[in-house]
């Protein structure tokens, strides 16, 4: 038997190595001299191997009959429309008591994100002894990585069947959207746009799962009371803020982000007009996070997951560029937000109930039209000129009235 194994070990390290030779030697040919772009592709082919492998066993194993391998990447907002998908995957197979296992890379931040026993969650290095009934990779548009019905009761699940056609037939008419991720990230949102899905239900080929324009999915939030008495604040007598870009990335002055002069004029405006809101900065570290004058708590780097979502959730307003922190008020059913759109699409990301704000100074969306486009402006005739024509005193207005409006209700 050991004997075997070992045969068994080496004929895996072979055909992982003749596969390896054939790949670079594929992307060599397919993107000539762009060593980033080959590089990318090997580590997600890599890891696309890793959660593939198998020790010993040649067919799916009992405990995996009815399980299926969700493997996500991203920041804070992709994991976020990642579970949410897999709520929506999970109530379309709902007849069959399908379990979803869910492998990410930073297992402990997403563990925190989630707060909960919604689904479990594991590192996306970490070998999968046991096959799954399928293995399902999403970053824009889910791809079927494994398929083993053929081995489970599961083989004529009507369902199930044609979830696998329609995502291998998209596959096939759509490769270079899977391919040269995240280079064509700018192209998939105006695909997704023309088909009249948002980055939300963009995971929804066909409409198969039909998902909504807002979450189903609701991550766990615990000790709201205590982290509220805590920084001595009240629900809906204050405001956060952010300006800053997640720790996904090696870009910190995101073209994303309207100006730090903008934002020190906006909250004198929201002090002197709102003296009884107090004005919160969020942020994921002072080396990302240029400070805001004269908030009246400065959190910037200080605050936990679970405090985080307790402080978005209970904000009467929060303001921020486009990120990670507004599509996570939105899944905890937060209320508004105050949006400064700038390269990306506020038409593919901005949610209805918020308060979307983009100039139409630069009419368009210039997201991953380089490589660069999130620290350099692209536009040379008229630089960051999406942001620059944003005006102090608009946005104010924006945040005036729904604060008249949040307190002639409330």
């Amino acid at each position: 038997m050991k004997k075997f194994k070992l045969i068994h070990g080496v004929i895996l390290i072979m055909s992982y190595l003749k596969e390896l030779q054939r790949k670079v030697n594929k992307y060599k040919t397919k993107y000539k001299v762009n060593d980033k772009k080959i590089a990318l592709k090997l580590i997600w082919w890599n890891i696309v191997q890793i959660i593939s492998l198998k020790t010993s066993k040649d067919k799916i194993s009992k405990k995996n009959l009815n399980k299926i391998a969700l493997i996500l990447s991203g920041g804070i907002g992709d994991i976020l429309i990642g579970f949410n998908y897999a709520c929506y995957l999970r109530e379309y197979l709902k007849p069959n008591n399908i379990i979803i296992d869910i492998f990410v890379n930073n297992a402990g931040m997403v563990k925190s994100l989630d707060g909960g026993a919604e689904f479990n969650i594991y590192p996306v290095l970490e070998p999968i002894d046991d096959k799954y009934l399928l293995k399902i990779g999403l970053v824009r548009y889910p791809q079927v990585l494994e398929n083993n019905l053929i081995y489970s009761k599961h083989s004529k699940n009507k369902k199930l069947l044609k979830l696998i056609d329609v995502y291998k037939d998209f596959y096939k008419k759509n490769t270079r959207f899977f391919d040269y991720l995240p280079f064509m990230d700018g192209m998939t949102n105006q695909f997704s746009l023309i088909n009249g899905h948002k980055r939300i239900q963009q995971p929804d080929i066909a409409n198969l799962l039909n998902i909504s324009r807002n979450f189903k999915y609701t991550p766990k939030i615990f000790h709201e009371n205590r982290i509220l008495n805590n920084l001595r604040l009240q629900p809906g007598k204050y405001i956060t803020i952010n300006r800053g870009v997640d720790n996904q990335g090696n870009v910190i002055e995101s073209t994303k982000l309207w100006s730090l002069h903008n934002y020190n004029a906006l909250v004198n405006l929201i002090k002197i007009n709102y003296p009884n809101y107090k004005i919160v900065q969020l942020g994921a570290s002072t080396d990302r996070c240029q400070l805001i004058d004269n908030v009246d708590i400065n959190l910037v780097g200080e605050t936990s997951l679970d405090a985080l979502k307790v402080l978005l959730k209970h904000s009467v307003l929060h303001i921020d560029s486009e990120g990670g922190m507004v599509h996570l008020r939105k899944a905890l059913n937060g209320g508004v937000s105050v949006v400064i759109f700038g390269p990306t699409s506020a038409e593919f990301y901005g949610y209805a109930d918020n308060i979307n704000i983009a100039s139409k100074a630069c009419p368009f969306s210039c997201e991953w039209l380089n490589e660069t486009w999130a620290k350099t402006c692209i536009n040379s005739l008229n630089n960051h000129i999406c942001m620059k024509s944003i005006d102090t005193n608009f946005v104010f207005e924006q945040v005036k009235k729904f604060l008249k409006h949040n307190e002639s209700i409330n």
